[in-house]
């Protein structure tokens, strides 16, 4: 009796934990093993634009949102799709983007100088109109 009760509890906490498009979103970038993925929603930006929202993390530390590696960094995001003009900011204190852009293919880059050593972070996300793209590189100090 207690296994069938202990068995259909964990079938139900599994089941609320993945079943809302807010958990998994609120869970997204939670670990490394979200590294270097993206995650597309629908609803945000407008009839031509999407928005996207990026978290930096690090392999560098045992914290993976360690300020050290993520935090004020230089970044640029870049139209594949139709080049143009950069845009071009700095990571918040978290190693948190958000910004608003064209619908097409995007490629971020973040990099930074730790003594010898350039650390970068990568990624390629689609961003489409209405929608926002949820993206984890991650910045490595090869």
């Amino acid at each position: 009796m207690r296994i069938v009760l202990l068995t259909l509890l964990t079938g139900c906490a599994g089941a609320a934990a993945t079943g809302s498009e807010e958990t998994a979103a609120g869970e997204f970038c939670s670990s490394l093993a979200d590294g270097g993925t993206f995650l597309s929603e629908d609803g945000g930006g407008n009839g031509s634009s999407g928005l996207i929202d990026i978290r930096v993390l690090t392999n560098e530390s045992v914290d993976i949102n360690d300020p050290l590696y993520v935090a004020f960094k230089s970044y640029t995001l870049e139209n594949l799709d139709s080049g143009g003009v950069k845009t071009v900011g700095q990571t918040s204190g978290d190693g948190l983007v958000s910004e608003l852009l064209g619908a097409g293919n995007w490629t971020f880059s973040a990099a930074y100088t730790r003594g010898s050593l350039t650390c970068l972070a990568n990624l390629e996300l689609p961003v489409t109109a209405n929608g926002t793209t949820l993206g984890c590189p991650v910045m490595e100090c090869p």
